[in-house]
């Protein structure tokens, strides 16, 4: 029978110490940007750990994660991909825990997260767990930028580290990776769509100069609708008919943009490729892409474009 000693929580919680001390030693480079210009700040605080009778843990794994780990290594990790100079920004630690909060709490999407994180009463125990204040939450946008601005390099380094605790801790023991040496690479984590067909390769969208616009034009007219950094998706039906009738076709997400204040040194292009250059420069706004999918221009049609589906396989033969 197995030993379960090392499972025991007042154990795990003496190794987690000695791990602690271990990684702070090896992870020392400073963040570049004073705590002043912060928008928030995780700070560790080792907070007691309760299990009800039930076995359920009190404070949910948010709670439990963040009493165990001390995670102030990631700022030391990601610190090279930022500057001292600049604007303000987001601890990007701050940032990783709320998309672990998300992931653990299984909610389906990270704007139905958000929404609670925003909520008084129910988020209040996120933001405490990320050093998130209610004056400065963060927009859908601001998680998309941070992964542009670590990558995948920083990313697979921050796992690394949690494998390392993992590891440590005994929970991973390794043995479970041999193999016959018949074993080859898959797509077992495949997100792409199982109902494509050969339209999806080249998706047609008129009119979508004259759709951003309208649409840019429509939040200006409202300071209320001006949230900077909240993303502004053009969506497509999904052209295919494969799907099965109880399966509810999604939509195509062709092109994301944004808002931003302007930089008047770095104007950006996209103002008079979508006709708003005049409006938005009295407002002192750039719009900005976020993400694309474009695929051609349709020259004999004015405002014509083609979109490749973004859950399109890119092997459509296997």
């Amino acid at each position: 029978m197995k030993n379960l000693f090392p499972f025991h929580l007042g154990n795990v919680i003496r190794k987690l110490n000695e791990i602690r001390i271990a990684i702070n030693l090896k992870y020392q480079q400073p963040f570049p940007k004073s705590r002043s210009r912060l928008l928030s700040y995780y700070g560790y605080v080792p907070r007691r750990i309760k299990i009800n009778p039930s076995g359920e843990i009190a404070g949910g794994l948010a709670r439990f994660v963040t009493s165990l780990i001390d995670f102030s290594f990631v700022r030391s990790i990601c610190a090279s991909a930022y500057a001292s100079v600049g604007g303000h920004a987001y601890d990007p630690v701050s940032l990783f825990l709320l998309e672990l909060f998300r992931y653990l709490e299984k909610f389906p999407d990270l704007k139905t997260f958000l929404s609670v994180v925003r909520d008084e009463e129910k988020g209040k125990h996120y933001r405490l767990y990320a050093g998130i204040s209610s004056s400065h939450i963060p927009c859908e946008a601001d998680f998309t930028h941070l992964k542009d601005r670590l990558g995948e390099g920083l990313y697979i380094e921050i796992s690394q580290v949690l494998v390392e605790i993992v590891r440590f801790l005994g929970l991973l023991s390794f043995a479970i990776l041999s193999t016959d040496g018949t074993l080859f690479p898959s797509y077992s984590h495949y997100k792409g769509c199982t109902y494509f067909c050969e339209e999806c390769h080249s998706i047609e969208f008129k009119g979508l100069i004259d759709n951003v616009r309208r649409r840019i034009l429509y939040k200006l007219q409202d300071p209320k609708r001006l949230a900077l950094g909240r993303e502004i998706k053009v969506r497509v039906d999904c052209p295919s008919t494969r799907f099965p009738e109880e399966i509810p076709k999604p939509k195509v997400e062709l092109l994301t943009l944004s808002l931003k204040i302007a930089n008047p040194e770095q104007p950006s292009p996209f103002n008079k490729i979508f006709g708003v250059e005049e409006e938005l420069k009295s407002h002192g706004l750039d719009v900005i892409v976020r993400k694309i999918n474009f695929h051609s221009v349709n020259l004999d049609q004015i405002d014509s474009f083609f979109f490749r589906c973004p859950k399109l396989p890119s092997d459509t033969e296997a």
